[in-house]
């Protein structure tokens, strides 16, 4: 005896009114999923583990969506490098995926760059590994791709050092006071500084700051090169492996950078300001406080408006 083994039935695609409300099943302006784990292609041919969320809206009168197909897309983005332009086709194929039940998508992948990074001064050098994300928004009309960057960085506090710098000045003062001689060499002022100074040091801080690139059509990712800007800018960027003489070095640049949060956020606004394919930004700062339990922050933005 043969029996027909009827098709499994797909509860999703369903357009049957909602048992609770008697009506169409109302529109919903996001579904998908979130935290997938997965693995991207960089443009050296690297595979870089990464997370993506992925989200479209529904129409009114679906039941719901076909995650599966936006899953089975998004588990072959290390078969060929992540590019803007492969990024724009894979959206419109997510939005294709849907069968017109959805207009609009989103889609983040989060990963990794590890990048070399050297000491200040000797040949000593270190992995970083800069947070980076890819996001992109839209619909078949057009399709918006923003990067954002993450980097630490050593900040300074400019009240601080100038409340040091006068306690060192007034204990400089009580010191030359109490020596017998009219006039005192280079030699014993340095002898002072070294050894018997009492020394207040400026607070500082381990500082983040979060960098999103609104992108242009033709923009290229370029994220080292974004980095490396953005370092150069801020002059302090955390180190790896140093030797003392980075460790001077990099001290030396906190007392010649001293940085409210709203100093870095000017610095970088100014940097994004001048990259090249970027047609809007947002920075967002936040110095960990060694003073205070709670943390200093600023913004900065133009054309970033919420999508």
């Amino acid at each position: 005896m043969n029996l027909t083994v009827p098709p499994l039935p797909d509860v999703a695609a369903g357009r049957e009114p909602e048992p609770s409300q008697g009506a169409p099943y109302r529109a919903l302006q996001r579904v998908g999923m979130q935290g997938i784990a997965t693995r991207l292609q960089w443009a050296d041919g690297a595979r870089l583990p990464a997370t993506a969320d992925v989200s479209v809206d529904l129409a009114t009168g679906q039941r719901g969506i076909h995650m599966s197909r936006l899953y089975r897309l998004l588990d072959r983005l290390d078969e060929s490098p992540v590019t803007p332009e492969r990024l724009d086709a894979l959206g419109h194929a997510l939005l294709d995926s849907q069968q017109d039940t959805s207009q609009r998508l989103y889609l983040a992948l989060r990963f990794a760059l590890p990048l070399r990074r050297r000491a200040l001064l000797s040949d000593a050098s270190g992995w970083r590994h800069y947070p980076l994300t890819l996001t992109l928004e839209g619909s078949h009309e057009g399709l918006t791709q923003t990067l954002t960057l993450e980097l630490d960085y050593s900040s300074t506090c400019p009240c601080s050092t100038a409340l040091a710098r006068h306690a060192m000045s007034r204990d400089w003062r009580h010191w030359a006071e109490e020596q017998n001689t009219e006039t005192l060499d280079a030699e014993a002022v340095a002898e002072w500084i070294e050894h018997s100074g009492s020394f207040p040091t400026p607070h500082s801080q381990r500082s983040r700051a979060v960098i999103a690139l609104r992108l242009t059509a033709d923009a290229a990712y370029a994220p080292e090169a974004r980095l490396d800007a953005f370092e150069q800018t801020l002059q302090t960027p955390v180190q790896t492996l140093v030797k003392r003489v980075d460790e001077q070095a990099f001290a030396e640049r906190n007392g010649a950078n001293l940085m409210f949060c709203e100093d870095a956020a000017r610095r970088l606004a100014a940097q994004c300001e001048a990259q090249a394919g970027v047609a809007g930004y947002r920075v967002d700062i936040t110095h960990a406080e060694s003073l205070h339990a709670h943390d200093a922050v600023a913004r900065a933005e133009r054309d970033f408006e919420v999508r």
